[in-house]
Formats: structure tokens, sequence, C-alpha cells
């Protein structure tokens, strides 16, 4: 016996240390779950059933299994456990096909209870099982639909985001990590390949220009001055932030060189020939009533994004009708500023377009104006919420532009959550390439709805709530919640006051009109057999859209199909709830806790917020 443990508490400690050691030698991530199921604690509240235990259960075990998803999480801590600093995710298809085992593993668990045990009020069951559903019906059915790869979003565009947003460099054993992370690069394409080979094998193949575009995209990024690529840039300024020597910058700089000539690029220029080699194939029709099994596959996408059972006519039809109401609002307004409105819509788009003092300077200081102004937006938007919201987000947001190398295809705004442990703000992205595409009244509208109360408000305040579970505050998320929201904020932006000249009035209008449009677009194309040329066609004359924003937009909604039906549905949704607590609970009705109802439940499916918001009213009742 050790000496050291002379006495039956010490023999205990000891083989409680060697317990640990053996642990964390032979299975390292088993002790990474612990440690962070014992911080998850400060996350969320301790879950008190066994399903909600469960699901936090899954929410630490995929956290733990995703690299990205650590650091994006700001959970750097955990790297001599994980050793996640120095790794990037896994796409093969074997991991898709391990998560698909896990799928039917879960649900087959939760089929063991039902809504009746959960305690009142607690929807985690009814919200996991809609989902895992979903999960397993996607992969059985439409396994190779959806393409990894296209000019909207894809690995070849979200790894160089990720290692140049996220990935943290504080010292110099986070460089080593970036470099690791990009020697990880290859694998990763690799798989993107395999899936994409599998894909061509089952005889789905994307339209052409998604190829033309992503291999622009990734040309972009595989070409050119080593000096100016983003993994380079990137690291030199965070390097600058660390204070090096001379020689150790310029010797890590090198080395960055060398790892982007030899290791990233080949990597991508793979890529590129297998995109260029599948796009003789491209097929014709670009809404997916093409595909094996196409009508039921956008039924599925239907139901996944908008969390109804609503039809594509359905849809469409709603499309249709708001998409005239709003025009008339427009109308009306235009009428009231002195416009001609016998003049057909498009042709006063087309004089409002055409008035200078609408746009900024074509320039560096220009594009500089705009985000300043986008800055001032928000500011000013701020002062205004605490009249109606209990919760305010603790972490602030921040505008940047859309990286260069993928703005031609990128959305003409978007944003990034901040991080868990508040090191990293929330982020509105707004998109520079085309000038012309940001109309100064067009931009509070885009505004609220990223930022300030849209986004930001819904997942910072989800980050930050104290109240729920970690499988409710990170277990599900879905566009008809998040999108909805954002777009009942930019009319709500409108109903207190933050929306007064009638110019900016109208650009708000647009974009509501934009997103009705959007359920006549993504309807007409995937199941009614529009042309993108008539789709585009559509949006021009009925919005008002710069050319290249309208292609943009319905090339987005061409490889993401359904997507785009879930903002105004979701919209719709949240506006007749308010409307419902409004008539029931009459003077009692608090637009505060209205909100808090709304935001301060995690993200859910449209049928379940509305069992939220009937509890909601039942309690302000009592």
């Amino acid at each position: 016996m050790i000496r050291f443990f002379t006495t039956i508490g010490g023999f205990l400690l000891g083989s409680l240390l060697i317990t640990l050691l053996l642990i964390f030698a032979l299975n390292p991530s088993f002790l990474a779950k612990q440690v962070l199921s014992y911080g998850a604690k400060s996350f969320g509240v301790p879950s008190t059933n066994k399903v909600d235990k469960f699901l936090d259960q899954t929410i630490i075990d995929g956290a733990i299994d995703s690299p990205l998803a650590l650091t994006y999480l700001g959970l750097d801590s955990l790297n001599f456990l994980t050793g996640h600093k120095s790794k990037l995710g896994d796409y093969s298809l074997e991991k898709s096909e391990s998560d698909y085992e896990e799928n039917l593993k879960q649900l087959n668990y939760l089929s063991r209870f039902n809504q009746n045990d959960m305690p009142e009020g607690n929807y985690n069951l009814q919200i996991k099982r809609f989902s895992l559903d979903n999960d397993i019906r996607g992969y059985e059915s439409f396994r190779y639909h959806s393409s990894p790869v296209t000019q909207f979003f894809g690995a070849h565009l979200s790894l160089v985001e990720f290692l140049t947003d996220q990935h943290k460099v504080n010292n110099e054993r986070d460089i080593q990590f970036y470099f690791d992370r990009i020697n990880e690069v290859p694998r990763v394409i690799d798989e993107i390949i395999g899936f994409l080979d599998k894909r061509a094998e089952s005889g789905i193949y994307s339209p052409e220009f998604v190829y033309i575009k992503a291999m622009g995209q990734i040309d972009t990024l595989s070409t050119g001055r080593i000096e100016e690529h983003p993994l380079y840039e990137t690291l030199e300024k965070k390097i600058d932030e660390i204070n090096l020597s001379k020689n150790k910058r310029e010797n890590y700089l090198g080395d960055t060189k060398d790892l982007i000539r030899e290791v990233f690029i080949p990597a991508y220029r793979r890529l590129f020939n297998t995109l260029e080699s599948q796009s003789k194939n491209a097929r014709e029709m670009v809404g997916v009533w093409g595909l094996p099994n196409g009508n039921d596959y956008y039924k599925h996408r239907l139901r996944i994004y908008t969390t109804t059972d609503y039809s594509a006519d359905e849809i469409h039809n709603i499309g249709l009708k708001m998409v005239s109401e709003i025009q008339n609002e427009i109308r009306s307004i235009l009428e009231s500023e002195g416009y001609d409105i016998s003049r057909p819509l498009p042709e006063l788009y087309e004089v409002l377009n055409s008035e200078e003092r609408f746009y900024y300077e074509d320039s560096d200081e220009g594009r500089e104006q705009i985000l300043a102004d986008y800055t001032k937006i928000q500011n000013e938007a701020m002062k205004k919420m605490p009249d109606y919201f209990n919760e305010l987000p603790k972490s602030e947001v921040i505008v940047k532009r859309v990286p260069v190398y993928s703005e031609q295809s990128a959305a003409g705004g978007y944003y990034q959550s901040p991080a868990l442990d508040g090191s990293r703000p929330g982020v509105f992205y707004a998109n520079l390439y085309d000038i012309r595409a940001t109309k100064k009244f067009g931009m509070p509208a885009l505004s609220f709805h990223e930022a300030i109360p849209g986004h930001h408000f819904q997942n910072a305040l989800n980050i930050e709530n104290s109240t729920q579970t970690l499988w409710k505050k990170f277990g599900y998320g879905t566009s008809a919640y998040g999108e909805g929201w954002a777009l009942y904020a930019e009319r709500l932006a409108i109903e207190i006051g933050l929306v007064e000249d009638p110019y900016e009035l109208i650009g708000s209008l647009q974009s509501e009109l934009f997103r009705a449009v959007r359920l006549v677009i993504d309807t007409g194309m995937h199941s009614k057999e529009w042309t993108r040329e008539r789709a585009i066609d559509y949006m021009i004359k009925n919005v008002g859209s710069e050319e290249s924003e309208a292609i943009s937009e319905v090339e987005r909604y061409i490889v993401w199909p359904g997507q785009a039906c879930a903002y105004m549905i979701g919209r719709i949704k949240i506006m007749e709830l308010r409307e419902k607590a409004r008539n029931e609970l009459g003077d009692d009705f608090d637009i505060k806790d209205f909100h808090s109802a709304v935001l301060m439940n995690g993200s859910l499916p449209l049928t379940v917020l509305e069992s939220v918001i009937e509890d909601y009213i039942a309690e302000s009742k009592t």
C-alpha cells in the first residue's frame, strides 16, 4: 500500500483521485461533459423532471461533440479536456448517419412520455418531438435534396467566417490553434466533396447559377495575393493586438502564408474542380418540384420553416392578398407626397429609385457613413425600448460590413448572436456590395429587423435568460418564430413612433411588402413551376427592388426552399396573438408583459407560441 493511504479517508480520497486521472486519461470528453454539466447551471435553471434532464443532456453532449459550438459559445476554458480549439467540425457522411441513429434513439426514449406527464406550461416534449420528426423524415426521404455548397451558404464560406470572426487570438498558443484549424480545412473540404459525389450519384444537382456563383466565391478565396487573403489579414490584425516581437510576428505571418498556399488553397481548388465537373449536369428547373418526390419535399420544408400545415396554395394566396393591401398603403403615402398615383406602381418605384437624395456616395467614405447611420438608428431605437419591454439585453449590438469575399451573393443584412460569456457582442452585418441597393429610407426597417428590437432582442435575451432550462434556451430554433419576431419588430417600430418620415414609412412598408412577395415567389417557384426570371421580374415590379437585390434574393429562395415563407407567417401569428390578448384583457393588457411572454420562453413553433400566449392571458386575468 502506498504510504499516502494511511487512513480510510486517505484511501478513499486517493482512490477518487486515481479514478479521476483514469477518466481524464482514457475518456476526457466524459469529464468535459461533467464539467460543462456543472457549469451549465449558470446558463439556465436546473431541470426538475426526466424529460427536461434528458433534453439538457442532449445539449451538453452536442456541444462537447462540436468544436465550432464550443468556440461559438465562448467555452474555450474547456479546451484542456476537449482540444476543440485545434479542431473544426465533422461534415462526413458517417456523422450524418450517426446523428440520424441518435435521433431515432431520442425519439424512442421520449415516446415513453406524453404531454400530460409534463408540468403545466412546459411544452418541451412537444417541441422536441416536432423537431425530431422533421429531422428523421428529412434524412430518410430527402437526404441529398439540399446541397452543402451554394452561393448563399456552405462550409466554403462558413469555415473562413468562423476562423476570421470566432477564433480568438489572445496569445501565441491561440496562433498555433489557428494554424491547427487551417490544417483541418482539407479534411472538411474532402468530406463536403464526398457528400456532393453521393448527391450526384443520386441524380440530384443544383441549378447552373449555383455552381457558377459558388465557384466564383471559391476562386476569390483561392487566388490572388496571399497578403490580401482574409485568413492572413485577420491573423495579422490579431497578432498586432498581442504585441509580439518583430521576429515572432514575421515568423508567424510567414507560416500563415505557407499554410494558405500549401494547405488551404489546394483543398479549395479540389472543391472548385468538383463543382465545375458537376455543373455540366446542372438541372434546368429552379424549383424543387422537379426533384425526386419534390412536392413532398417542399411540403416538408414548409412544415419545418413555418411550423404550420399550410399548403403551398394557401401560402401563395395569403401572399397575393397582402401584396395588394400593402401596395395600396404605399400608394396612399405617395399621393400625399404629391406623386401621380395614376401611374403604375413600378414606374413610381423607378422615380423614387432615381432620386439621388436617397443614396450614399459610392466610395469607402459613403460606406463608412452607412455603418455610422445604422449605429445612430440603433441608438435612437434603444432609448424607447424601456417603455415597451420589461427585459433589455445586457449585450450590445454593433454594425459591421458583410465580408467582401461573400457580399456579392449575401443577403442585404443579417445578424450574429453575442457570445454566451458576453465576450463578443451581437453583430448586425450590412451588405454594402451594391451601394445603390442601400436606400436611406429603407435603412430603419432593416435595422429594426436585424438589431433593435428585432433579432438582437430575441437572441440576446434568450442567451441571457436565467429562468429557462438549458435545452429550452438552446435546443430548438425556427425561422417562423425568429424571423416572425424580427418582422413584428419592424411594425412595432412604426407603432411606437420610430418611423415618422413618410419616405421611411414607405421603406418600412416596402420591407413588409418584400416579405409578402416572398410568399408568392417561394411557392411560385417551388410549387407552381415559376422560372427564375419570372420570380425576379415579379420582385422588381412589386417591391421596387434593384435588379441586383432581386437576383440575390430570388436565388436565395431557390437554394433555401420554404424559409422565405417563415417571416410573414410568423409575423401574422404574433400580431394575431397580440390582438387576442388585447381584446381579452382590455385595460389590463400591458404590452411589456406580452413581449415578455413572447420573448422569454425560448424559440417556439407557432402552435406552441399560441398556447404560451393563452396561458399568459389566463394568468393575467387572475
